[in-house]
């Protein structure tokens, strides 16, 4: 269904005749190729009031966004951030490793001394690597070191 329309009441409505106002040679370019709209004739007060809310909201984004680029910043780079919390697990594994191979030679020695006390074969084989002690009878042969180069 159409809906009935006459140039009486077509004429009634008010519309707004917008100027244009002057561009700059820039703007003409880029409004010639089709990146913008140009702008609309506006009062001058109101155009203000745009500009300024403009510039508020855009201070508004470049402060937020600088907020979180230093928040990221901070947890990077920080005292508690990514790169020291890596460096500090990374000491803690050394030293459970250090501790790890400090508490098998705790035991090694401690199952040394216990031998040294109550096993006299242990005894004697430590006499006769570390102080070339032999028993009576025993020939002991010097070999001399091989001077033949290895290929």
């Amino acid at each position: 269904m159409q809906y009935p329309t006459s140039k009486h009441i077509l004429n009634q409505q008010s519309r707004q005749t917008l100027q244009s106002k002057r561009l700059k040679n820039h703007d003409r370019i880029l409004y010639v190729n089709g990146l913008f709209t140009p702008p609309k004739y506006q009062d001058n007060s109101t155009t203000l009031e745009k500009e300024s809310e403009e510039w508020r909201s855009l201070f508004t984004m470049i402060l937020i966004a600088g907020f979180g680029i230093v928040m990221l910043l901070i947890s990077v780079i920080g005292n508690y951030g990514i790169l020291a919390t890596n460096r500090l697990e990374a000491r803690e594994k050394n030293l459970i490793n250090k501790l790890n191979s400090m508490q098998q030679e705790k035991i090694l020695l401690t199952e040394e001394i216990v031998a040294l006390k109550t096993n006299p074969s242990f005894i004697e084989l430590i006499a006769r690597k570390q102080l070339g002690l032999v028993r009576s009878g025993e020939l002991i042969f010097y070999l001399p070191n091989s001077t033949k180069n290895l290929p």
